[in-house]
């Protein structure tokens, strides 16, 4: 990278982050950035990598790409991974930048230096900010209510095709047909909606060979990531599953294995068990909601 002047007051002014800060106090922040230089064989970032800046495009276009997702093409001006560098989490899409694109970068702890020296503007900057979280957390609700409306539409199509299948004259192809339908009826069930533990309430599963990280879990599985020496699909697994705090013994057999990924399906829990287990579905999925 090599030191610029930084972006000026009036392509700062757009942005969210920044709304009801003055000229100079634009001026001050523009001077934190640093101009990137622009490699057209490699991505600004890519998926997974460590967040730790922050990117302004004022100039050009910046395409984001989830993999087996959307893809966004930005448009300046445009802050890009302000969330991910502020607060650690790792990239969930890969930037590339077209040619001729001017992108500045700024280090996050850069910026939370220069606003721990300057505590009212600091104060301003995390009201803003979590104006832009607060809307985003409303945008996401928005669309998985528009998700779940169109699965519950999807599992009532299902169960009356089941019906149909099982109420017409049997053929070749009846059998197969039910049994998928079937199936997916029963995958879609809100029981087997599975939550990816958030860093606040971290989740790991104590086995022999040691503790392992929970990837994601529901009331019927729970999925490890990292796990030594994976054992096959259809082994027996025990273990202790540590919930932020709680801990209940769990067993299950070994449902899908996928490199050092493997999912469980637990064995049915006593009551006790099963209500500490929803207590903490529960917590974590609360924090996906604006109460």
């Amino acid at each position: 990278m090599v030191r610029g002047m930084g972006p000026r007051a009036g392509e700062l002014r757009t942005i969210p982050l920044f709304h009801g800060f003055g000229d100079d106090e634009l001026a001050s922040l523009g001077g934190l950035f640093s101009r990137v230089e622009i490699d057209p064989q490699k991505a600004l970032f890519e998926v997974g990598e460590q967040a730790t800046e922050l990117y302004l495009l004022t100039e050009g276009e910046v395409v984001l790409d989830r993999p087996d997702d959307d893809l966004f093409r930005l448009h300046p001006p445009a802050l890009i991974g302000e969330l991910g560098a502020l607060t650690g989490l790792p990239r969930s899409t890969r930037a590339v930048v077209t040619p001729g694109s001017t992108v500045w970068s700024l280090p996050a702890r850069t910026i939370q230096t220069f606003f721990a020296s300057n505590q009212e503007l600091g104060v301003r900057f995390l009201v803003n900010l979590l104006g832009v979280v607060a809307d985003k957390v409303h945008r996401d609700q928005s669309r998985m209510a528009d998700m779940r409306r169109n699965l519950i539409t999807t599992q009532k199509e299902l169960k009356r095709l089941r019906e149909l299948v099982l109420e017409t004259v049997e053929t070749p192809l009846s059998a197969p047909v039910h049994d998928t339908l079937d199936k997916l009826i029963t995958h879609n069930r809100r029981v087997n909606y599975r939550v990816e533990p958030p860093a606040s309430l971290a989740a790991q599963v104590r086995l022999d060979a040691g503790p392992v990280a929970v990837a994601d879990i529901s009331r019927t599985h729970v999925s490890l990531r990292d796990v030594p020496s994976p054992p096959a699909a259809g082994s027996w697994l025990t273990g202790v599953l540590a919930l932020a705090g709680s801990e209940i013994p769990i067993s299950g057999r070994v449902h899908r294995v996928s490199g050092n990924r493997l999912t469980i399906e637990l064995d049915l829990l006593i009551d006790d068990y099963a209500a500490v287990l929803e207590g903490y579905l529960t917590r974590a999925q609360l924090l996906d909601v604006l109460v």
